[in-house]
């Protein structure tokens, strides 16, 4: 373990034997470089579709259908990232345009993320945040499309305890969103205040605070399966689906 990583820190086990991490927990041994490592962990969840094997000390694997996406190891201010032979030292955001590349570069079609994730329709979801493919959505218990407390167990893995929604979502108990939720209570007042039909059209959708949920793709803990990242990440991700969106139409 590199030193300044302590041994005492947060991790969460599951029952088949992973550890979690929550990925702040490494900002004293990464230092300046933990804003690189925190914006890859976003950018790999969200267009690569891979599990991730965390030792719960330095060292991090993306393994998608078989096969390695990439590898980092952690040390004392910079990480080491291999993406198929091509070994990145990351010090800073700077370095990271040359990892996205080569992970843009190397990755097979089974690697990355569907197309269908990462867009949404802006009438119908007019934040970014997908609902429909939210397991929070009261629509899924009705339809027998996921067991609650499934839910519950890969939101405790995803979020930690701090974030849990057992007593809030999960419970059946009513607690079960209804659909854009975030939106009726937040979203779309603002836009109608505005003027615009959507978040991606007002364009100030980094720091209004007032589109979707604001959850990060990085802040979930690290050890996550590709399933978790896909139900517990991927819907809530309506920063960096509106950036991929504005990009597409520019």
């Amino acid at each position: 373990m590199p030193e300044g990583i302590d041994e005492n820190m947060t991790i969460l086990k599951t029952n088949d034997g992973r550890m979690l991490t929550p990925p702040k927990t490494l900002e004293p041994i990464l230092k300046s470089a933990f804003s690189a490592f925190y914006k890859m962990i976003g950018h790999i969840r969200f267009f690569y579709t891979a599990d991730e094997i965390w030792d719960g000390k330095a060292e991090l694997i993306y393994e998608a259908n078989g096969k390695e996406l990439a590898a980092v190891t952690i040390d004392n201010g910079f990480f080491n990232i291999c993406i198929a032979n091509n070994n990145f030292k990351v010090t800073e955001d700077a370095s990271l345009d040359a990892v996205y590349k080569a992970l843009k570069n190397t990755a097979t079609s089974n690697q990355r993320r569907p197309q269908e994730q990462l867009d949404a329709n802006l009438d119908e979801y007019p934040s970014g945040i997908r609902c429909d493919l939210c397991l929070g959505n009261k629509l899924f218990l009705e339809k027998g499309f996921v067991n609650n407390q499934h839910f519950d167990i890969m939101c405790r893995h995803a979020y930690g305890d701090e974030k849990g929604w057992d007593d809030t979502v999960g419970d059946n108990k009513g607690g079960w969103c209804n659909g854009r939720q975030g939106c009726y209570e937040k979203t779309l007042p603002c836009l109608e205040e505005k003027g615009f039909k959507n978040c991606l059209e007002c364009g100030e959708y980094h720091t209004c605070g007032n589109c979707g949920v604001g959850h990060e793709p990085s802040e979930c803990n690290l050890g996550l399966t590709a399933e978790e990242i896909t139900n517990l990440i991927i819907p809530y991700c309506e920063i960096e689906r509106l950036d991929l969106m504005g990009e597409e139409r520019r």
